[in-house]
């Protein structure tokens, strides 16, 4: 027996597909390239307050974080700016398996004994840039941002809980 193989021949559809996918590929590279040409320009500045959580912290170190401090990015050492509030609760566990009582389902939460969260509000001058974005020293103040919190003698990772501005911008 003798079998013929017959040579894949090039045809209108693949051509189509072909054009398609080469016009995907430019669109997107030339949307990339615009928007990484354009510098992101700063329309103002003004007067910001954000509010960070930090965690867990242990009871002997709550001393450590008060009013007038300043924070710093402990990555970059660039000023975040100045405290001017703190306020702290009991810190809580959350349980891992959900517990039913009278047809209402709740996962149980367990204050810890010496540790606390800390809520922290920060006022610093921000630009902001054409899309409403603030920024401090080149932490973006969005809320759910990562603040890498650092007064003198205590360090740790934050996130941003809420933000106002003082001033117009």
């Amino acid at each position: 027996m003798l079998q013929q193989r017959k040579k894949a021949r090039f045809n209108l559809v693949d051509a189509l597909i072909i054009i398609f996918i080469l016009a995907v590929i430019a669109v997107a590279a030339y949307l990339l390239l615009s928007v990484l040409r354009q510098p992101r320009t700063v329309s103002n500045s003004g007067q910001i307050e954000f509010d960070v959580r930090i965690s867990n912290v242990d009871e002997s170190c709550l001393s450590l974080i008060k009013n007038g401090d300043t924070v710093k990015d402990s990555v970059t050492g660039a000023v975040l700016g100045t405290i001017v509030d703190v306020q702290t609760e009991k810190a809580q566990y959350y349980g891992t398996v959900a517990v039913e009582e009278d047809g209402v389902i709740t996962v149980p939460t367990t204050d810890y004994t010496d540790k606390y969260d800390v809520y922290v509000k920060i006022t610093a001058n921000a630009e902001k840039d054409e899309r409403g974005i603030h920024t401090v020293a080149g932490t973006r103040i969005v809320i759910g941002s990562t603040v890498y919190f650092k007064v003198p003698s205590f360090t740790s990772i934050s996130y941003i809980t809420e933000f106002s501005t003082r001033t117009p911008g």
